[in-house]
């Protein structure tokens, strides 16, 4: 008994801790704001707009401090401001889900640290750029002198996901398993192949027993509603591919770096 009411209180502190520090940032990003509604000189400005970024940041709002940092103005800032400026517009947009944003600035930001470059890859690989994003993971890795982790990393993106083309995906759908199995789906290609030889089969036999009106309208629907179904679903399975496959291997990508580097 005595035990769990250690556990609540120590619950109930840390709840209000958290809370009260959450509260905090508010409070000074709404000082910040103030600051800057205040009409500062422009350096008090952009010192006031990197602070309440960083407060959005600290409180886990990536884009409303990727908003506040599009704010700073850059013509007043010295070289290594702009640098951290483009380096904490990459991390919102990344730790936002804004992966193609991010990858958009890799090229801005130089890779002056091991974690730049930890971003830069990762940032490539969730946008599906495999190509630029191994370079940077492979600095990453040999940022102390060459890596023995390097084969293993070139094997994971040898495995990297493979564009799929659009016009042959559309091409197998008309026939169903195929672009189903094309995919990534041949259960639901094997379904469709199902459904489609079910359909033909009644329009053929009310054709051969004499039911012509039967057989040719209520098949032509059918066989409309399956073969459209087929098409429609393969085009909602290639678009889900192209936003799955880089979320994926983004996934096997930073655990593999965490794992052989311990970050």
């Amino acid at each position: 008994m005595l035990r769990t009411r250690l556990f609540c209180i120590i619950s109930i502190s840390l709840c209000a801790l958290f809370s009260s520090r959450a509260q905090s940032l508010e409070s000074q990003a709404v000082a910040y704001e103030r600051i800057i509604y205040d009409g500062a000189p422009l350096d008090e400005v952009n010192a006031a707009l990197f602070g309440k970024a960083d407060c959005l940041m600290q409180l886990g709002r990536w884009r409303e401090a990727s908003e506040t940092l599009s704010r700073v103005r850059v013509f007043a800032l010295m070289p290594e401001e702009r640098q951290s400026l483009l380096y904490k517009q990459e991390l919102c947009f990344f730790l936002g889900g804004e992966f193609g944003q991010a990858a958009a600035l890799v090229t801005e930001v130089e890779p002056a640290s091991q974690e730049i470059l930890l971003l830069h890859a990762l940032s490539l690989a969730y946008a599906g750029e495999y190509d630029e994003s191994e370079i940077y993971a492979a600095r990453y890795l040999s940022w102390d002198g060459e890596s023995p982790h390097l084969p293993e990393l070139f094997r994971l993106y040898a495995g990297h996901p493979q564009p799929r083309s659009e016009v042959a995906s559309i091409l197998m759908s008309l026939v169903p398993p195929l672009g189903h199995m094309y995919n990534g789906a041949p259960a639901e290609g094997l379904l469709s192949a199902g459904l489609n030889a079910g359909t033909l089969a009644f329009t053929v036999a009310n054709l051969l027993g004499g039911y012509w009106i039967t057989g040719i309208v209520g098949g032509a629907i059918a066989l409309n509603y399956t073969v459209m179904g087929s098409q429609e679903r393969n085009a909602a399975l290639l678009e889900m591919y192209k936003q799955n496959a880089p979320l994926e291997f983004g996934d096997r990508l930073r655990a593999f770096l965490k794992s052989v580097s311990g970050k």
